[in-house]
């Protein structure tokens, strides 16, 4: 599949209509005009490429993909021609090294879950009480330990990547997996 990238436009007007530029000076509306057809009336017929795929220049993901280019406004977006379906070209794929690639999956959201659903599941693991006190009281003494003192006994919520949960966590020896495991259990507590 052959992608080319039209470079990144940017509005170089400020009032009235708004006009559209390339890092090479190129007007966005006279490109489009020299790469599409149109009848008498002016509707679209076609255009050189099938799909045409506006991509966010700092996250690098097609933020829209359209067969007729003239229903993109490009402002600050990067603008690719692409030989393929509209329809074989996804929002969200990324523009990386010249080709499109499936984006990695989202990391898993792990809302906040009470005291109450964080006890629950620990002694429903086999986790007691006791033995989190213990992993705490045998931190070294410092400020990680106090905070972890505190964290234990007067939050009202915890989130899943807070630090000191996480090394409480490290100090009963529980992976990352079991304990995305067990809040997903807290969630339903």
């Amino acid at each position: 599949m052959e992608i080319v990238n039209f470079g990144h436009f940017k509005l170089t007007s400020t009032t009235g209509i708004q006009f559209f530029a390339n890092e090479d000076g190129q007007d966005w509306y006279d490109l489009r005009r020299g790469l599409t057809t149109w009848d008498e009336q002016g509707n679209f017929l076609t255009a050189i490429y099938g799909a045409w795929a506006m991509v966010d220049p700092v996250t690098l993901r097609v933020t829209n993909v359209e067969q007729d280019p003239s229903r993109m406004v490009p402002n600050d977006k990067i603008v690719l021609g692409i030989d393929a379906d509209a329809g074989d070209i996804a929002e969200g794929l990324l523009y990386q090294g010249g080709v499109l690639v499936a984006a990695p999956p989202e990391p898993a959201v792990f809302p906040p879950i009470t005291r109450r659903q964080l006890r629950l599941t620990l002694v429903r693991n086999g986790i007691s009480l006791a033995a989190v006190d213990a992993a705490i009281a045998a931190l070294p003494e410092g400020l990680e330990k106090e905070e972890a003192q505190i964290e234990w006994a007067d939050a009202s919520e915890f989130e899943r990547t807070h630090p000191t949960l996480m090394l409480i966590a490290s100090s009963l020896s529980l992976t990352e997996l079991q304990v995305d495991t067990m809040w997903r259990q807290a969630e339903v507590a």
